[in-house]
């Protein structure tokens, strides 16, 4: 069995990461494709880097590399479980490519592991791109034993274990849950959603607190840090005891809590996993089809429409997009909550709050529109788009149309928070309402124009166009370099017109885009 879960695994990691095609296909704009997509991996890898070594570096000039590695720990163990949690269900229970893999001479049981291994290699490379970094600004400024870099490698191998495992569980109940009603993929989007909301609003809420408790907070950061760890993820607090005070102990407690919660998970499913592919991919069909009045509409309402249908389908398209439309609402209800002074504060950047919070609102409607996606998700069905009797620019035109619909309502709900949080002086106002609109648009319009450059058709599952595609990633960095960029200079530049600032931008983005509408026609 070993041999068929290497190759299985061996099979699907080229496939997720396009190794096969890359290595022989004779079309070289595929190949540059793979070259520009290595280059902005290595962009992504070193940013994450950085950022990782400057969290670290910061915590030992503070006096607090002891509570480091439960800090890495801990962020790593989250992004793995946000992460696994929504491709769990369709990629661990997708019950096509289990039917295509079963009819090979291999077992069931090598069908999943392969699985959970292709997930669980992933989120290791991940986990050492966190940890590695940490432990080895921590070694160059404290001088640890040993004993710290091999119990932190050691760690750092089986870290994503359990944040895999229940994240497996919540995502396969999440699919389970909606699997049994009439509207499942309604039912599975608002649960998805309903987990990162509580998330959101739990740190939030740890956040609130006033300038006497920020005090404190200071005074005894390094205690109230490893008190929050320990009450959030004690595994974290277990790695770390093992890593700073050599305490073997902590290191198999924690290599056993790990390892053991999720091989009891693997036999379980093993006994279970035929059974639950079948139900959840179960559809119930009525009997009571009725012939209705037929009616006639314009090709663009059509199209809209269609997209409409085609985007809320999809879980895992929706769920990933529209993270960043509900972080829009989050920050207005946080303003709202928090207070503005109270949020300069912790960000110990006067003033800079109404200043930034147009571009930041606009950045956050850019990073993932549904554009950005929307050509790949038509699969292999694409080229019957193309004869259909409408012009490419009113197809693309539709995606466009259909992302303003989706990001409208969660627009207007934050515009409407902020104007009560703030109450803005009429040109702030102005502003507010402007910048993250000209985002939107130029988000919506950018997004399909990244994808038309960046297609993916030959994809069997949807995770892999949504969260592992080169236009998903270049739409990324795109709302990193507009939300950075305009929001260093209104922080450095303290002296500068803010409005100013936002009119260029908003002319600026505005000019693109009429670009790119030029473009498709």
């Amino acid at each position: 069995m070993i041999k068929q879960i290497r190759l299985l695994t061996r099979v699907s990691l080229c496939n997720l990461f396009g190794i096969n095609e890359f290595r022989y296909t004779k079309d070289t704009k595929k190949k540059n494709r793979y070259y520009l997509m290595s280059i902005l991996w290595c962009f992504l890898i070193a940013m994450l880097v950085f950022y990782v070594g400057a969290l670290s570096y910061g915590l030992c000039h503070l006096h607090m590399g002891h509570v480091l590695p439960g800090v890495l720990a801990m962020t790593m163990s989250m992004i793995v479980f946000l992460f696994t949690m929504f491709k769990a269900g369709p990629v661990l229970f997708d019950r096509k490519a289990f039917e295509r893999q079963i009819t090979l001479p291999v077992t069931v049981p090598a069908v999943i592991i392969s699985r959970f291994l292709t997930m669980y290699i992933t989120n290791m490379c991940l986990g050492l791109l966190v940890m590695v970094p940490g432990m080895v600004v921590y070694g160059v400024m404290e001088q640890p034993e040993l004993f710290f870099y091999l119990y932190g490698l050691l760690g750092s191998i089986f870290l994503p274990l359990l944040p895999l495992t229940i994240a497996s569980v919540i995502g396969a109940l999440i699919t389970g849950i909606s699997s049994r009603w009439k509207r499942k993929n309604l039912v599975a989007i608002v649960l998805s959603m309903l987990v990162v909301c509580i998330i959101m609003f739990g740190s939030i809420s740890m956040s609130r607190m006033d300038e006497a408790q920020m005090t404190d907070l200071l005074l005894h950061m390094a205690e109230r840090l490893e008190e929050q760890i320990h009450a959030i993820y004690p595994p974290a607090v277990w790695l770390t005891e093992a890593m700073i005070q050599g305490n073997v102990g902590m290191l198999l407690l924690f290599l056993g809590v790990s390892l053991g919660c999720f091989l009891v998970f693997l036999e379980i499913l093993r006994h279970v996993y035929e059974k639950i592919c079948s139900l959840l991919s179960a559809n119930e069909a009525e009997g009571n089809y009725k012939m209705k009045e037929l009616t006639s509409k314009s090709i663009m309402r059509s199209m809209v429409e269609r997209e409409l249908r085609h985007y809320f389908s999809s879980t895992v398209y929706v769920t990933n997009t529209l993270v960043g439309y509900v972080l829009m609402v989050v920050t207005a209800i946080a303003v709202l909550v928090m207070g503005k002074e109270s949020i300069e504060n912790m960000m110990g950047i006067p003033g800079i709050l109404e200043r930034a919070l147009p571009v930041a609102l606009g950045a956050l409607a850019v990073m993932m529109p549904t554009t950005a996606c929307s050509i790949s998700m038509e699969g292999k069905h694409w080229w019957l788009m193309q004869t259909l009797p409408v012009r490419k620019k009113d197809i693309l035109g539709s995606k466009v149309w259909a992302n303003l619909l989706v990001v409208f309502p969660f627009y207007l709900i934050s515009e409407i928070i902020l104007m009560i949080a703030l109450k803005p002086e009429p040109v702030s106002m102005i502003c507010l309402l402007l910048v993250p609109a000209v985002y939107i648009v130029f988000g919506a319009n950018m997004g399909i124009w990244i994808n038309g450059k960046f297609p993916v058709f030959d994809w069997e599952n949807e995770t892999r166009v949504v969260k592992q595609s080169a236009a998903g990633f270049l739409m990324i960095l795109v709302g990193a370099v507009v939300g950075i960029v305009p929001i260093g200079l209104l922080i450095f530049f303290r002296e500068a017109s803010a409005v100013l600032v936002d009119i260029g931008l908003a002319v600026l983005l505005t000019g693109i885009t009429v670009c790119l509408r030029i473009r498709e026609k």
